[in-house]
């Protein structure tokens, strides 16, 4: 799927079936990523067809308004035919990464938000948990503040999400709120001082513009982690009692000679942003920044007991996910994809029979035992 069309075709590469429409401005698929389950495939989809190209771009798209003909939706197609089973009855914002699961009723269910930065025309702000048999809404969640620029996490009995400055958790079967828990207010914060780590408790998080680092958030187990906006923390919500941990973390490592490394705190050195061929593949100069912050990240994934953080610059973090405290013991290592400056990447990694594998913008990488 890309931008205005979705296509199936078989292992020759032959098309199967097709559908397209006109992406609207900015407002279009640009972080959902397509679901696949029971023979359908879910994506996110503008039922607007006949829009003037200038549609596609900012400055076209916006005398046309906000009408919910513009709206971002979920759609279910026949994996196999491209029959369409169902459209959304809530809209999804542009920035949203559904995700799918089970209720507790057994029922299975896709939760989706809509809100945050560009001005989506999906409202009202906040998140909807959508029936999969027919994508009718079971609730739906009015939530001031709410940005969809994170991962739409849940378990079997709670969602949990990021909003202003606190950790929210709803009851997944009625969207009801359960919790909240500011992660900025009575911290616990591991940090180096220059020489060595040290942890202090009840403390201030230094506020920043954003919540989170977009799309950094992961749940397992009882803790939801996240990486900060600005001081290369990762942090963590403990689900059961509401605790609030801070790690930080170096911006990257520098490969030296004779296999020694530098590391390099609050910093990272700019990226030459280049592929395999040497072309400059952006002229945006935010991507050759560090990765945290204004920018749309990989998500980490988890692995037995080893969760592991994707970095624009090709730094790889891996922590033991259940350690009992978020400290430089719960940090198992911090690797990287390739040569510090010359690494830029914005694919989560994958896992499959006992390897990682990792892509940037110049290689394909298999990590294997």
């Amino acid at each position: 799927m890309w931008g205005g069309t979705i296509a199936c075709f078989d292992f020759e590469g032959k098309e199967l079936w097709k559908d397209k429409w006109t992406p609207f401005g900015r407002h279009h698929a640009r972080a959902h990523e397509p679901i696949l389950h029971e023979s359908r495939v879910i994506v996110t989809y503008v039922p607007k067809h006949d829009l003037p190209v200038s549609a596609t771009t900012k400055a076209g798209a916006k005398p046309l308004g906000r009408g919910k003909e513009f709206w971002n939706f979920l759609r279910a197609y026949d994996l196999k035919t491209g029959e369409l089973i169902w459209q959304a009855e809530a809209g999804t914002s542009v920035h949203s990464t559904s995700m799918i699961g089970q209720l507790p009723n057994e029922k299975l269910a896709i939760l989706s938000g809509r809100g945050g930065g560009h001005q989506p025309p999906e409202e009202p702000y906040g998140l909807s948990m959508i029936d999969f048999s027919n994508g009718k809404s079971i609730w739906d969640a009015s939530i001031k503040g709410y940005a969809a620029a994170q991962n739409a996490s849940w378990k079997k009995n709670r969602v949990h999400f990021f909003v202003g400055e606190t950790h929210q958790s709803l009851s997944s079967m009625t969207g009801k709120m359960k919790k909240e828990t500011s992660i900025f207010e009575k911290v616990t914060i591991t940090k180096w001082n220059g020489k060595d780590y040290e942890t202090k408790y009840n403390q201030i998080f230094k506020k920043s513009k954003k919540i989170i680092t977009y799309f950094t958030n992961i749940l397992i187990g009882d803790y939801h982690y996240f990486r900060s906006f600005e001081g290369f923390m990762i942090g963590r919500v403990n689900l059961k009692d509401g605790k609030v941990e801070y790690l930080e973390v170096p911006a990257q490592v520098v490969r030296q000679k004779e296999k020694s490394e530098a590391k390099l705190w609050g910093k990272t050195i700019p990226n030459d942003m280049k592929n395999a061929d040497g072309f400059k593949a952006t002229m945006d100069k935010r991507n050759a920044g560090s990765g945290w912050g204004h920018v749309s990240s990989a998500p980490p994934i988890v692995v037995g007991d080893r969760i592991y953080f994707p970095t624009m610059v090709g730094i790889v973090y891996v922590l033991n996910w259940n350690a009992p405290v978020l400290d430089e013991n719960a940090l198992i290592s911090v690797s990287d994809v390739g040569k510090a400056g010359e690494t830029w990447t914005l694919s989560g990694l994958a896992y499959a029979n006992g390897a990682l594998y990792a892509r940037t913008m110049k290689e394909l990488i298999c990590f294997g035992n």
